[in-house]
Formats: C-alpha cells, sequence, structure tokens
C-alpha cells in the first residue's frame, strides 16, 4: 500500500506535458518520493503510478504489488493486494474511522495537559496542530511556488498553472480521498487536514503540484520531496495493467474480506 511518506506529500513533477485540453478522462501521473533530509545524500524512498480512467483512478506500488482503485461514483475503494486478496471501504466509513480518532486525539490533548512537562507540551501542540492546521501563506508569482509554513510543518509546492479546471478537481478529489484512506490504513499516519488544507490552496489558484517538499520541524529537521510526472497519454503497458486489474476483479479466485481483516493482515505484515 502507498508509503506513508508518500501520501503526506502526494504531489508532482520535473516535466509536465501540456494538459490545456485534458479534460481528465485519461491522466498518468508518476511520482517518487525522496528523503532529502541530507541534501548531499538524498535517499529515495517510493515511487508509483496512477492512473485516471474510466470515472476510475487506480494507483499502484509496483514494489509493494498491489492497487488501490478509487471510484467515486459509487463512492469508495477497492483494494487489491497480493494472491487475489481483495477488500472495499465505503466514504462514509472513512469518515466515520476518521470521526473516531479526531475525539481521541481530543482526549489525548487533554491527558497530556495533566503533566507539566515540556515533552507533553509539545505532543499536544503537535496533535493541536494536526487537528486544526494553520499556515501563513505565502505565493511567488515569478517561480509559481506556493509556500505554507506552520508551527509543526512546511510546504513549498512548485505549481503548474492549467486551463483544464476539470483535471484539477479530480486529481485533488483523489488526493484529498486518498489522504483519508491512508490515515485509516496505516496507524502511523497523521490527520490529513494539513494535507487537505493543501490541496484547497491549489484547487483555489487552479493549478497542479509540479514539486512538493515537507519539511517536518523536528530535531534535527526531516525532509522530503515528491515530484510527479502528469501526463494526457498512456503507454501501452498502463492499459495491460488496468486490463489485468479489471480481469483479477471479476476472477473466480479472488478472496474478498473485511476492511477490518484487510487493516488487521496490513499490521502484521507491517510487524
Amino acid at each position: 500500500m502507498r508509503n506513508f511518506l508518500a501520501l503526506l506529500l502526494t504531489t508532482s513533477c520535473l516535466q509536465v506535458v501540456d494538459l490545456q485540453s485534458a479534460n481528465a478522462q485519461n491522466l498518468r501521473v508518476y511520482t517518487n518520493v525522496t528523503d532529502v533530509s541530507d541534501a548531499e545524500n538524498p535517499r529515495p524512498l517510493s515511487h508509483s503510478l496512477t492512473l485516471f480512467h474510466g470515472g476510475r483512478v487506480y494507483d499502484y506500488m509496483p514494489e509493494v504489488g498491489e492497487v488501490v482503485i478509487f471510484e467515486p461514483i459509487h463512492h469508495r475503494f477497492i483494494i487489491l493486494g497480493k494472491n487475489y486478496a481483495a477488500t472495499e471501504v465505503s466514504f462514509a466509513e472513512i469518515n466515520h474511522f476518521l470521526e473516531t480518532a479526531q475525539t481521541k486525539a481530543v482526549q489525548y490533548i487533554d491527558e497530556l495537559a495533566t503533566s507539566p512537562d515540556a515533552d507533553s507540551a509539545a505532543k499536544a501542540a503537535a496533535m493541536r496542530f494536526q487537528l486544526t492546521p494553520e499556515f501563513q501563506e505565502t505565493f511567488d508569482n515569478a517561480s509559481n511556488r506556493l509556500t505554507l509554513s506552520g508551527t509543526e510543518i512546511e510546504y513549498s509546492v512548485l505549481t503548474q498553472p492549467v486551463e483544464a479546471t476539470n483535471a484539477v478537481n479530480q486529481y485533488l478529489e483523489y488526493a484529498d480521498w486518498t489522504k483519508r484512506l491512508n490515515f485509516v490504513l496505516h496507524r502511523h499516519d497523521s490527520l490529513p487536514q494539513a494535507r487537505l488544507k493543501v490541496n484547497q490552496k491549489l484547487r483555489d489558484r487552479n493549478v497542479l503540484p509540479r514539486v512538493v517538499e515537507l519539511t517536518m520541524h523536528l530535531h534535527p529537521p526531516v525532509k522530503f520531496r515528491a515530484e510527479h510526472r502528469f501526463s494526457d497519454s498512456f503507454q501501452s503497458a498502463d492499459r495491460r495493467l488496468i486490463s489485468q486489474w479489471e480481469q483479477t476483479l471479476e476472477s473466480d479466485n479472488i478472496r474478498w474480506m473485511t476492511f477490518r481483516k484487510y487493516q488487521q493482515n496490513l499490521l502484521v505484515r507491517a510487524d
């Protein structure tokens, strides 16, 4: 499943094709995520392929061998794992998980408030930021760079203006829901509010992210970079992958399980 760091960033690219006439019927996004905390020794973390086609979005990480299918018309995700394991989760279920997590986060902050030590205060501040992130926003028109600076993290986004508003909206709707899903799937992921706020700023400006850098104000600081390559045309291999995934969904060998069971299996694999 998509890496935690890639989910925090979910961004884009070194070279962007002309999307002025694209309507996101077919949209290809290739993403690389790199740890650049040590600028002289960048460390590749993950790469993924995201394909928008026929009202669905297929998100694939080759090294994991898992594809997540976003179906906005049906208000759900389908997840195809290895060995024909599969599950689905509705948007309503995801929102329920988020509401529960947010309630627990508030309770955790209240518990920390009973401890006067500096470490508890820092943890409480970090959790409050996750719940209600506040950013100072700047935009450099010369470079098309959006910067959102907060007490806990900073986003620096190199953006690409496009005339195809539909392409921007469809991409960012997918990015919003993917961030929510990954919070539910991965217990070490952060609450989605900060990333959703970044996406809204991109939506307001009708831009796609080309390169996103996330700096976490830790000691020492941690910095990640996500680079996406957008294209409005598929490669022949892309169509073969989509056909393969669709055949898997129709296969008699597929093993459907509850979302909770799938979550449990993920946790076992992570441990």
